[in-house]
């Protein structure tokens, strides 16, 4: 891909990877739906969420203590700057877990605005309802609802510590070639994400490439491309489905 700008080897490479990514997206938030009641935090919580059954007050007791140290440190440090208490019991409008871009932004030489990268092949954990975006947006806007912007860091805090809390459930993604990380992301000061990988790469190519196509575009983002090589190259279980998707591209 480097030199030239062959645009149809471009869009060819473009359509294989919207297709891997479709597929192994598909695949990922099957296997955290499956998973997502060993991680629901009315199990965890008990009484110290709205709604939920009574639980092992003890370790409920030992969780909250524990979130709520997380929750304070996290939320009144920058960006956030929310010094608010929790409130027994809290309100969890959702514990439904869901997939939301992986994005970051890249400075290219000679361009005053940065360029907004997705990943095809890695997702953030979130809870339903909660768009990463959304968040983003919230911490951006300096006339943000105080509540509102509880609500976001009380839910990603919530499925983080659940999910910290099952190891578990780590070792059996990875099993599924799915790997769970934690990550800071920019915009987001130390709050910690979930981030599910995959079985397969993807990459930027060089400058050049990415400056064309945002150009041609008419946009400042773009998707990180994934190698027919690099999916040629798996012996697992979907390497048949991704190659004959990419042969159908």
């Amino acid at each position: 891909m480097q030199g030239t700008f062959d645009i149809e080897s471009f869009i060819k490479q473009r359509k294989q990877t919207r297709v891997v990514g479709d597929l192994l997206h598909e695949q990922a938030a099957d296997y955290l739906g499956t998973l997502g009641l060993l991680i629901r935090p009315q199990m965890i919580f008990g009484e110290y969420l709205q709604g939920a059954p009574r639980g092992n007050g003890r370790e409920a007791q030992h969780a909250f203590k524990e979130f709520k140290s997380l929750f304070e440190s996290t939320a009144g440090a920058p960006p956030f700057r929310l010094i608010q208490e929790l409130d027994v019991p809290l309100e969890v409008l959702s514990s439904t877990p869901q997939l939301y871009p992986y994005e970051y932004d890249i400075s290219l030489s000679g361009n005053s605005r940065p360029v907004r990268v997705t990943s095809p092949v890695r997702w953030v954990v979130g809870y339903k309802g909660f768009e990463l975006s959304q968040f983003r947006q919230i911490i951006k806007d300096p006339n943000r609802s105080t509540a509102e912007l509880f609500r976001f860091i009380l839910h990603y805090l919530m499925l983080f510590y659940c999910i910290k809390r099952a190891p578990g459930l780590g070792r059996l993604l990875l099993g599924l070639r799915f790997p769970v990380s934690f990550e800071k992301l920019a915009d987001f000061g130390d709050l910690p994400f979930c981030v599910i990988g995959s079985p397969v790469s993807s990459h930027l190519p060089d400058e050049d490439l990415i400056r064309r196509s945002t150009e041609v575009a008419g946009n400042n983002s773009f998707e990180e491309l994934v190698d027919a090589a690099d999916v040629e190259s798996m012996d697992d279980g979907i390497r048949e489905r991704l190659l004959k998707a990419i042969a159908t591209a």
